[in-house]
């Protein structure tokens, strides 16, 4: 006999995590299924969270681990544009922190979170959704709910199952934990012979420790490799890399996000930023979004795929333009040569473009100030020869 439930949700990232809160928040029944050993645990990510989404979400301040002020961005050839905020852009977060005070705040509105847990079947039928899941024993128990929501991050297997749509495009990331001494501003190397497709990044923690990574389009290992060389070349002091992780980062737009009392939402949604990879505040506005169409389902008593159908058209409406502008601009910049690359920095330096960045500059929201740089007459030029190759 299964254990019913209102909603169950897989998967407990923030995400995941802030759905449950807001569903439990609103007096329904929900269970939380995670296969880690504890809410955050062991997650591959740089863990930036832009200043808007402390702003309107109740987050954990005592996750911030350093604020972000000031970023430098190196060209393929040395070339450095040094930007600095008038405030705060960003802060770097413990991840585990970060995340274990979302749990909490669902958790004290009577969500029930299970660890351990991996859900391996989801069978929807119309009355119904069954879930079998496998616990830390190896045991397989029986759960049914009216609603699942899938926040499951890259693991696309039910959207497969549940006839859900897919990215568009997948980027290979690597973060790690490292410490080098010298290191005390962000910053951003780019060019298509050190990370194709997208760039790799250094962000400073407390004490010489800090967060190093990238986004490829192949080869992550070995770029990565090449970029610890870089670093090792400019420093005197030795890079100690304490942990590594290599993951996979959704990109575009996900044709279908909801069926039958099924939501997906976060990164199994495709709701990442295409120009930096991070997926934390806009999968925690979608999240929102999912929990208030849920809400009104149960309202209505309605459950099929034409109710939840307004949930991705409300999401897509808040981030769409975000995620293909982004997706569009970094196809384009795949094909830049270092060079043309090199030509970009130039142009911006000289034509008074960084006192307009800093005017329109948006952590989380990148598509406006992207279409006014690339319609630059200087810029358009070199982005365009790369347009119908």
């Amino acid at each position: 006999m299964s254990l019913m439930y209102d909603v169950i949700i897989i998967g407990g990232g923030p995400s995941g995590l802030n759905c449950a809160y807001r569903l439990s928040q609103a007096g329904l029944n929900v269970l939380v299924f995670d296969k880690r050993p504890q809410v955050g645990k062991g997650k591959i990510c740089t863990g930036i969270v832009g200043v808007e989404a402390f702003e309107n979400f109740d987050l954990s301040q005592d996750s911030i681990l350093n604020e972000i002020r000031s970023i430098r961005i190196v060209s393929p050839y040395g070339s450095l544009i040094e930007y600095k905020h008038p405030s705060v852009l960003a802060y770097v977060v413990d991840r585990e922190k970060f995340d274990a005070h979302i749990a909490q705040l669902a958790l004290s509105e009577g969500t029930e979170i299970k660890s351990k847990s991996e859900v391996i079947i989801i069978d929807v039928d119309k009355r119904q959704v069954r879930v079998i899941v496998k616990d830390e024993e190896g045991s397989l128990n029986s759960y049914s709910s009216k609603v699942i929501v899938l926040a499951t991050g890259i693991n696309l297997k039910f959207n497969k199952m549940l006839s859900l749509g897919l990215p568009k495009d997948f980027l290979y990331g690597v973060n790690a934990h490292a410490r080098i001494k010298g290191i005390d501003t962000t910053t951003v190397y780019i060019g298509n012979s050190l990370a194709p497709g997208a760039f790799t990044w250094a962000t400073p923690l407390k004490n010489g420790w800090i967060r190093i990574g990238l986004m490829t389009k192949e080869r992550p290992k070995f770029y990565f490799q090449r970029f610890c060389e870089k670093i090792l070349s400019s420093k005197k002091n030795a890079l100690e890399i304490v942990s590594v992780g290599y993951k996979p980062i959704a990109q575009g737009l996900v044709s279908k996000t909801y069926n039958n009392r099924v939501i997906a939402v976060g990164e199994a949604a495709g709701q990442v930023k295409t120009t930096t990879g991070g997926g934390i505040y806009y999968g925690l506005l979608c999240s929102e979004i999912a929990a208030n169409i849920i809400l009104k389902a149960f309202k209505q008593n309605s459950f099929d795929a034409r109710t939840f159908s307004e949930y991705e058209e409300l999401w897509k409406k808040k981030i769409g333009r975000e995620i293909k502008i982004g997706y569009y601009i970094r196809k384009i910049y795949s094909k830049l040569t270092d060079w043309q690359v090199e030509q970009l920095f130039w142009i911006t330096k000289s034509n008074g473009f960084l006192p307009f960045i800093t005017r329109r500059m948006k952590f989380d929201w990148h598509s406006d100030l992207l279409l006014s740089f690339i319609q630059m007459a200087p810029i358009s030029r070199i982005f365009s020869k790369n347009l119908k190759s």
